[in-house]
């Protein structure tokens, strides 16, 4: 904006734009299969995906999903995420 006057006759809300550096972001999870896709499970803001989260928050609702979708039973596969292919989450 030029200004034909001084500094001080501008608004302040004028002479500062602040944008964040970096966008917000969410963690979802989701499993799909022949049968269907199952639900979208968010994960909780600031959380580390671990195994002990994994195994506690996430996976018991994407086999609940996998149970709603394929009711004669299924083989749950899963990529080689940290959590996924920790000791814990294999036994």
């Amino acid at each position: 904006m030029w200004s034909a006057g001084c500094k001080a006759d501008v608004e302040p809300h004028r002479l500062l734009v602040e944008h964040e550096k970096f966008a917000r972001h969410i963690m979802v999870s989701a499993g799909v299969c022949v049968g269907g896709k199952g639900c979208l499970h968010f994960v909780d803001e600031k959380a580390k995906v671990n195994a002990v989260y994994y195994l506690d928050k996430l996976l018991p609702k994407l086999v609940e999903d996998c149970e709603q979708l394929l009711l004669n039973g299924f083989v749950f596969q899963q990529d080689n995420a940290p959590a996924h292919t920790a000791c814990v989450t294999q036994d």
